[in-house]
C-alpha cells in the first residue's frame, strides 16, 4: 500500500537538500581550496562540508522507504526524465540565446540526453535505482526479518567497512558512493526500515547519535592530519588516507552511512501535526529535486559562484552567516522557480498521464505473469 507523504520525512528531505546546497557553496564556491590550515575558516568550511556528507544517503533512504511498498510507475519515471530534461535543456538554451555562452555540439548532446549522459550524476543514479526498484522490492519482501538483517550486514561490511578499513585497495571500490551499486544498498536499508521498523516517537538517542556521527566526519580529517604530521606519516600508504577529501569524506563511509541511518530513524520518530507548518514543509520539500537541478546546472553553477564569491569571506566575521544566508537564498529562489514549473506543467501532465497509466497497467500484467 502506498504511504502518503509525511511531514517529518519531508522535513528531512528539505534538510538533506539544504546540506547538498551547503556542500556546493563550500566546494564549488572555492572555500575548501583556499582555506588556510589552522584558521577558523578552514575548520568552519571542512566541518560544514563533512557534516553534509550524510545528505545523499538521507535522500536515498527516504526513497527506499516510500518505494518499498509502491508499484513501479512508468509515469513516475517519465516525470523525472521530463523534469531533468526541462532544466538541462532550457537553462542551456537561455544561456546560449541571451547569455553569450559558447555553443558546443557535445554540450548540446549532454543537455538533450541529461540522464543518459550523466549530466546530473545524482539524477542518473536515481533513475537507474528506480528502474531496478521492482527487483529490490521483490527481494525485500521475500526475505525474513533475520535474513534481511544478514543481507544488510553483509552489504554494509562489504561496501562500507571494507572500503574504509582497506582503503588502499581497489577491490571493492564503488567510487566513494557515487555509483548505482551504493544507491541500491542504501535503498535496501530504507526498504528494511519500512517493512520491519515500528516508530516509537523516541527520537532523542537517534538524533544525538546521528549528528555525532555526522560531526565525526570532519573530526576524522583533523585526526588524519595530526597523524600524518607524526613520523607515521612517512609510511607511504598512509598518505592515501587523504585520498579525495579523506577516506571518511565519502557517501559510503562508515560514518556517513551510520549517521544517515540514525538521523533517518530519528526523524521517522518525530511527529509533526497537520497545520500551516506542515504545509510549508511539504511545499518546500516538494521542490527539493528541482532546487538541485537548477542550482547545479553547469551554467548556473558558474554564474552563482562568479557573482557570490564565498571564498572572499574567508577572513571576515560574517563567514558563517554568509554561508547560511547564501544556502537559504539559493534554495528559496530555486524553489520558487520549481514551484512555478510544477504549476505550468500540471495541464500537460494531466493530458498525457492517462496514456502512461494504461502502459503501467500493461507492464504490471507482464510483470505478474498474467500475459505472455
Amino acid at each position: 500500500m502506498k504511504k502518503a507523504r509525511q511531514a517529518n520525512l519531508e522535513l528531512l528531505r528539505l534538510i538533506a537538500m539544504l546540506m547538498v546546497v551547503t556542500m556546493h557553496v563550500i566546494n564549488h564556491g572555492g572555500m575548501i581550496d583556499l582555506a588556510q590550515k589552522g584558521t577558523f575558516a578552514y575548520y568552519a568550511a571542512w566541518t560544514l562540508f563533512g557534516v553534509s556528507f550524510v545528505a545523499i544517503n538521507l535522500y536515498i533512504l527516504i526513497s527506499g522507504y516510500f518505494l518499498a511498498e509502491s508499484k513501479f510507475s512508468l509515469w513516475r519515471l517519465v516525470k523525472i526524465e521530463l523534469q531533468v530534461f526541462f532544466y538541462a535543456f532550457v537553462i542551456m538554451a537561455v544561456f546560449w540565446l541571451f547569455g553569450g555562452a559558447e555553443r558546443d555540439l557535445k554540450y548540446f548532446i549532454y543537455c538533450v540526453t541529461p540522464v543518459i549522459s550523466d549530466f546530473y550524476w545524482f539524477a542518473t543514479m536515481y533513475v537507474g535505482m528506480y528502474l531496478l526498484s521492482p527487483l529490490l522490492n521483490r527481494l525485500a519482501h521475500s526475505l525474513t526479518k533475520r535474513q534481511f538483517q544478514c543481507v544488510l550486514l553483509l552489504l554494509f561490511l562489504q561496501f562500507s567497512v571494507w572500503t574504509n578499513i582497506f582503503y588502499y585497495t581497489s577491490g571493492m571500490n564503488i567510487a566513494g558512493g557515487v555509483s548505482i551499486s551504493w544507491f541500491l544498498v542504501i535503498y535496501l536499508f530504507g526498504a528494511y526500515i519500512r517493512l520491519h521498523y515500528v516508530p516509537d516517537q523516541k527520537c532523542g538517542k537517534w538524533m544525538a547519535a546521528g549528528w555525532t556521527l555526522a560531526f565525526l566526519i570532519p573530526v576524522s580529517r583533523y585526526v588524519i592530519e595530526l597523524l600524518l604530521a607524526t613520523p607515521l606519516g612517512k609510511i607511504g600508504f598512509l598518505e592515501d588516507l587523504m585520498w579525495g577529501y579523506s577516506v571518511f569524506y565519502q557517501y559510503n563511509s562508515i560514518l556517513a552511512t551510520l549517521g544517515a541511518l540514525c538521523l533517518f530513524i530519528a526523524f521517522l520518530n518525530i511527529r509533526i501535526k497537520d497545520g500551516l507548518g506542515a504545509k510549508v514543509i511539504m511545499t518546500a520539500a516538494s521542490a527539493s529535486f528541482g532546487v538541485y537541478l537548477i542550482h547545479d546546472h553547469y551554467y548556473i553553477r558558474e554564474l552563482i559562484w562568479d557573482k557570490i564569491n564565498p571564498w572572499a569571506w574567508m577572513d571576515d566575521w560574517y563567514l558563517l552567516p554568509g554561508v547560511i544566508l547564501t544556502v537559504a537564498g539559493i534554495y528559496i529562489v530555486c524553489m520558487a522557480a520549481e514551484l512555478l514549473r510544477m504549476q505550468l506543467f500540471k495541464p500537460v501532465e494531466k493530458a498525457i498521464k492517462p496514456v502512461f497509466d494504461r502502459m503501467d497497467q500493461k507492464l504490471r500484467k507482464i510483470w505478474q505473469g498474467e500475459e505472455k
